[in-house]
């Protein structure tokens, strides 16, 4: 989990992006703009999981044993590409650096959680560490899983920046996705995905009840 602190950034005409923009726009260009933009957040059984799963990661502290340095909730930032966060874990052994992120639900490889281990990799890259590998922490498997923090990795974290550091200028939200993914979302009652997905060619009868579930799976 990345928690963020607004900031200036280094380049004085670039909108610092948080880390955890990354994953939800990876997830829902929607989502990003109601949290980010709008300002809404909504708790869920599933946010509440997640908070409880970083009870520990969230307590700043330092750890050394043999070699290895680990420092939890290390805030991180990347001037170059406006980017700031914190990171849960980040493991230290000489000049390499290992960003562990912790995530309630099982991995998903290639999922949007990786883009937001990428943006702490670029981060930690531009304080001068070697970021080979970092580690998505899965609270349900209990496990570590290897993500390679490889050039592909660090081109989607840019682009996604780039793309959200739009949005966030964007006056409109964008249309819903009203997929499966809206089902476990926190915020679909202020999202209303079956009401602004784009679909509808004429205005909603408010008053007739519908199904709890249409979606476009």
């Amino acid at each position: 989990m990345t928690h963020d602190h607004p900031t200036d950034s280094g380049t004085p005409d670039l909108r610092e992006v948080p880390l955890s923009a990354l994953e939800h726009y990876a997830y829902c260009h929607r989502q990003t703009a109601l949290i980010h933009v709008e300002g809404v957040w909504t708790e869920n059984v599933e946010t509440v999981r997640g908070d409880l799963s970083h009870t520990t990661v969230d307590l700043p502290g330092i750890q050394r044993r043999r070699g290895l340095t680990t420092i939890r909730s290390l805030p991180v930032w990347s001037h170059t590409h406006g980017l700031r966060g914190i990171c849960d874990v980040v493991e230290f052994e000489k000049n390499t650096a290992t960003p562990v992120e912790y995530k309630v639900g099982r991995y998903k490889p290639g999922g949007p959680a990786e883009l937001q281990l990428g943006g702490q990799a670029l981060c930690l890259l531009e304080a001068g560490f070697d970021v080979p590998t970092g580690y998505i922490y899965s609270v349900a498997e209990r496990r570590r899983h290897p993500v390679p923090i490889d050039h592909d990795l660090l081109e989607r974290v840019i682009a996604a920046t780039t793309a959200v550091r739009r949005l966030l200028h964007t006056p409109t939200l964008p249309t819903a996705r009203n997929d499966a993914r809206c089902r476990r979302c926190s915020l679909r009652e202020d999202c209303l995905p079956e009401l602004t997905d784009g679909q509808r060619q004429t205005p909603p009868d408010l008053l007739t009840p519908r199904p709890l579930g249409q979606w476009r799976d």
